[in-house]
């Protein structure tokens, strides 16, 4: 069984990565994925899909980038009709905003005005994945409207191309419910009891 993860980065992913490694999921490694950012800048989807099957075929948990980014999902669910998709939401939109703002004063306080600068997995890593990922203008990378308006038509977006399919599991952490939902979606038990909300922006 694949699971895929196709909600933003900053839904909780990293709970749900750690949720799913917990319970003896074999987690694909985040690292390699990233890496390969320009194949997805340049339509090249055929990349990660060769990764899947190549280098991680054992695994069973895939999330944050590119699985994360708009319209992956679509080759994905032609590649792997069987397999699991999870949207992970916040409760609004502009918590989503916040939180990504948050994580990266936090991580990169001292090139947050310059995103560009930032030495991510390459420097420039995080200024493309704002503006060649999310479609913020590259004078404004933060623009909070054009990102809000990125998250908000990708998850219509995965509702729409999913309607009527059992494969989609849409999710928010902060409804302790959805915990119960996500077992009864994928015929499991999980280990922990609760949802381990980890890596939570203030």
């Amino acid at each position: 069984m694949k699971i895929f993860c196709i909600g933003f980065n900053k839904t909780g992913t990293t709970s749900l990565h750690n949720l799913f490694s917990g319970s003896g999921f074999k987690v694909a490694p985040q690292t390699p994925f990233e890496y390969n950012f320009n194949s997805y800048k340049f339509g090249n989807f055929s990349t990660f899909i060769n990764m899947i099957k190549e280098d991680y075929p054992h695994c069973n948990f895939y999330q944050d980038v590119p699985f994360s980014l708009p319209n992956f999902y679509k080759t994905l669910y032609q590649e792997f009709p069987d397999a699991y998709f999870i949207l992970s939401t916040r409760t609004t939109p502009e918590m989503w905003y916040n939180s990504l703002c948050s994580s990266h004063r936090k991580s990169f306080p001292n090139r947050y005005a310059t995103p560009s600068e930032i030495e991510y997995n390459y420097k420039g890593w995080v200024f493309d994945y704002l503006t060649k990922g999310l479609g913020s203008p590259k004078y404004d990378p933060y623009n909070k409207n054009i990102l809000i308006e990125a998250y908000n038509n990708h998850n219509n977006g995965v509702k729409d191309f999913f309607k009527g399919n059992n494969n989609l599991i849409e999710i928010n952490l902060s409804t302790p419910k959805d915990f119960n939902k996500l077992e009864q979606s994928l015929g499991i038990k999980f280990t922990p009891t609760s949802f381990p909300h980890l890596n939570k922006s203030q």
